[in-house]
């Protein structure tokens, strides 16, 4: 099984292990692999998972877009996301250093855009070493624009529970869609 294989039926993946997700390398998946799929459109980077990076299928994204608002973004994220608007996408360090915000801002303010879905990694960045790289960001609204768009659910929560049920605990799922 692929990589993407494994998200249009599961829906989601965490990068890192942990003990609520399967990740990556649970399933020998690769960095490779994931910025393959990141490169192409073909899943979203996100921390809505307890703060932690997570991989979703397109269709789960799509879903979570139609059911779960975004929270309105405080100041120093609004700051961050107008300058992935008027550009194009930034590594973390050219980002960071447009912004003009301290470390802690800066980090807070990202953490916020990534957990509510305002922005997402759009390309692969700098190879560090085989297994890792930095990627480089945009706005959930340029990857939507590039990415395909399946047709709006009639039940978007309960194709989610559906979806998310394969992978997590009905409990984490309803916590998941309740923005918790």
């Amino acid at each position: 099984m692929t990589l993407a294989e494994y998200l249009d039926a599961m829906g989601i993946l965490a990068c890192n292990r942990n003990p609520y997700l399967p990740s990556l390398d649970d399933f020998g998946f690769t960095w490779g692999e994931m910025t393959a799929l990141i490169d192409r459109k073909a899943l979203f980077l996100s921390k809505f998972f307890r703060h932690r990076t997570v991989y979703l299928a397109p269709r789960v994204y799509f879903l979570l877009r139609q059911c779960r608002p975004r929270r309105p973004m405080p100041p120093d994220a609004a700051s961050l996301y107008r300058i992935l608007e008027n550009s194009p996408p930034l590594e973390t360090g050219e980002w960071k250093q447009l912004s003009l915000l301290d470390h802690t801002r800066y980090q807070k303010a990202f953490q916020f855009l990534l957990e509510q879905r305002y922005a997402t990694a759009l390309a692969n960045g700098s190879v560090l070493n085989p297994n890792w790289s930095t990627l480089k960001y945009g706005t959930a609204e340029a990857w939507e624009a590039c990415s395909v768009s399946p047709p709006p659910s009639r039940d978007p929560e309960e194709e989610l529970r559906a979806i998310l049920g394969r992978t997590l605990p009905e409990g984490e799922v309803a916590r998941l869609l309740r923005g918790a």
